[in-house]
């Protein structure tokens, strides 16, 4: 081999050994790097959801390890807007967030829940986590949007003659974005008393609906018991139609 080949050689060689040895040492490095800070993660589940006056709902909040952080995470849950909050009741089941070596994420609950005094409007909800070692702090929001539903009956007391049917107009009507299906219970059995449509959707687009309560009773004054409530069964509207027969 002539020399000019040989000084090829060799400095591709020590190149390649040069690469070699830069490689295996830059990933590790490069690993390292991305893992300099210890921290960790917050997030919430849902981020947005309605609640129906009267009923209460759930949220999860998880907390996960970046970089191998462990230690005591504490957490709590506000409301931050609107500055009015009368009516909705915030309750945290747990408090603390444990993260180890074999524990690397956790979770906590809180629900939320509507009073009949609740405004109809939508609330922001904040968790703040801490970590109470290093003092690295993280925060996420959730959106409640609090509706309602109403039940009205049109006439309240009917009057009819032997042998004749007694109706009223049922309606439900949704507030404030209200979705959902709504079912009917009557106290009188469907021969004496029959309420249809039953069950009712209401949405965005569909925001009332009214259904025709037909009785035949034979005699007396009469008192018909209606219900409605969504399918979580939770929270019930109720109304009565007295209905006389003479």
């Amino acid at each position: 081999m002539n020399k000019s080949k040989t000084s090829i050689f060799l400095i591709l060689s020590a190149s390649l050994v040069i690469f070699s040895l830069g490689s295996l040492s830059a990933y590790p490095l490069a690993a390292r790097a991305a893992c300099s800070q210890k921290d960790f993660t917050l997030t919430i589940s849902p981020t947005s959801t309605s609640l129906t006056r009267g009923s209460t709902d759930g949220f999860r909040i998880t907390i996960a390890s970046v970089c191998g952080l462990t230690g005591d995470i504490g957490w709590g849950v506000a409301i931050t807007s609107p500055s009015s909050t009368t009516g909705l009741t915030i309750h945290q089941a747990t408090y603390h967030v444990f993260l180890s070596s074999t524990h690397t994420s956790g979770s906590g609950t809180f629900s939320v829940n509507a009073s009949q005094s609740a405004a109809l409007t939508t609330y922001t909800l904040t968790v703040t986590a801490r970590d109470t070692t290093l003092g690295l702090s993280h925060s996420v929001t959730a959106t409640l949007i609090v509706d309602d539903f109403t039940l009205t009956a049109n006439p309240t007391k009917a009057k009819v003659s032997r042998g004749q049917t007694a109706f009223s107009t049922i309606t439900v009507t949704g507030e404030n974005g209200f979705s959902g299906t709504i079912n009917y219970s009557v106290n009188e059995p469907s021969y004496v008393c029959n309420l249809q449509p039953d069950p009712v959707a209401l949405s965005s687009t569909t925001t009332s609906i009214s259904s025709t309560l037909s009785c035949n009773f034979s005699s007396g004054t009469n008192t018909v018991s209606i219900s409605a409530a969504p399918n979580s069964g939770s929270p019930v509207r109720s109304l009565t139609v007295t209905i006389t027969v003479h």
